[in-house]
């Protein structure tokens, strides 16, 4: 018996066919479907795009605009709901959603509360008070994260663009699934080792229900334990995980994670060029300073020495009038004491006795002052104050 001819289809042909047998199938026409609300989206259209979660999975899940509008229920994340509609298939994607007709709050979420009471927990032992500074100029940042992903790409591309001496260690890590915390805390804890001046962990974005690793408490006692300053880069804006409040600092891609890490090379060369002038400026005005001191001090020296040289001048014209005086105080003084001894010495004068009228006998060379010294017949000289003449004694009389 020969075989049945194969029968081959497209992807079209499939998505038509599911879309048929659920769409047709009673059982999903109206269904009610209770779960957290999670990964939660508003589309610019009006479209509100979530998924219904539970423990173990989830259910993707859209309201269409028009209903949107007036379900008269805010949708927030973790919030608990019961969602009424039916499965629809999505042929370009073959992707299936609960098209929602109706919304119903149920409370807070089981998973809602349980990471309150931990945030709770966690924020009472002061886990998430400490906020360390991160170095300026760090050489080694290790990234744990999944080596497969574009985190590590993204990260090296920033670093080598921003600070291209930092070097990087790349920690693998899971980031994702059952086994995940218990991979970056390994993560964080083998980082400890190293020479790394900084840890940066996370995951380059993701649905929240694929961020429960970042909140396990494992983790943020991970990072409250490590030496070295961590880094939150999980790449969820919308929530904050128990990672992001750990940690010493949080950003919301790994992107932005280098961006804190590093400094720009670009920058430090702008405030080295700014430093340098300003350093120059100050070092131009100090020198001016300077030199405006020295000149004034110089100005002050000539003139200190102007007026010493004056007031020696002036001295020395002082002491120069004294000794004047003083001498000619002396000389008038030794010309009063020369005349008086002239007029001495004149008045002991012999001559000037004999010009007065009297008159001195000498006997050869011996000048007579008593008659006994003289007898009858010697020859004399006598002289008067002006000649003199000889004569013979013919009597001496005593």
């Amino acid at each position: 018996m020969e075989n049945a001819k194969e029968i081959v289809v497209t992807p079209s042909n499939v998505n038509s066919l599911v879309s048929r047998l659920l769409e047709n199938d009673k059982r999903l026409m109206s269904l009610s479907v209770r779960g957290e609300i999670t990964n939660l989206r508003l589309s610019p259209a009006g479209h509100c795009y979530f998924s219904i979660s539970d423990k173990a999975s989830k259910l993707s899940a859209v309201i269409w605009s028009r209903v949107y509008s007036r379900i008269g229920v805010e949708l927030e994340e973790g919030k608990s709901v019961i969602c009424k509609g039916n499965i629809s298939v999505y042929g370009p994607s073959g992707t299936y959603s609960l098209v929602c007709s109706e919304v119903k709050t149920d409370g807070d979420g089981e998973q809602s509360v349980a990471l309150e009471e931990l945030v709770k927990k966690l924020k009472a032992e002061g886990i998430f008070d400490r906020k360390r500074p991160l170095p300026k100029f760090p050489k080694k940042i290790a990234v744990v994260t999944s080596p497969t992903g574009a985190v590590v790409h993204d990260i090296e591309k920033t670093l080598r663009g921003r600070f291209p001496c930092v070097k990087m260690l790349v920690v693998p890590a899971s980031v994702q699934g059952e086994g995940a915390p218990d991979s970056i805390v390994r993560g964080i804890g083998y980082a400890q080792t190293t020479d790394a001046d900084v840890i940066v962990i996370g995951r380059g974005g993701g649905a929240s229900e694929d961020l429960s690793a970042f909140n396990s408490e494992n983790v943020a006692r991970a990072i409250f334990m490590s030496r070295i300053p961590v880094i939150s880069a999980v790449g969820h804006e919308i929530n904050m995980t128990i990672s992001d409040l750990a940690a010493d600092k949080t950003v919301p891609t790994p992107t932005a994670a280098a961006v804190a890490a590093v400094p720009d090379k670009e920058g430090l060369l702008k405030e080295l060029e700014v430093s340098k002038t300003t350093l120059l400026d100050k070092l131009n005005a100090k020198l001016m300073q300077k030199y405006t001191e020295v000149s004034a001090f110089k100005e002050r020296m000539d003139e200190l020495l102007e007026r010493s040289y004056e007031s020696r001048e002036n001295r020395l014209s002082v002491l120069s009038d004294n000794i004047k005086r003083s001498m000619n105080k002396k000389l008038e003084i030794s010309e009063i004491t020369l005349e008086k001894n002239r007029q001495l010495i004149s008045a002991l004068d012999p001559l000037s006795v004999l010009k007065r009228g009297y008159s001195t006998v000498k006997h050869g060379e011996k000048i007579i002052s008593d008659s006994g010294e003289l007898s009858v017949g010697d020859n004399v000289e006598i002289m008067f104050g002006r000649g003199s003449a000889e004569a013979e004694i013919k009597k001496v009389r005593e």
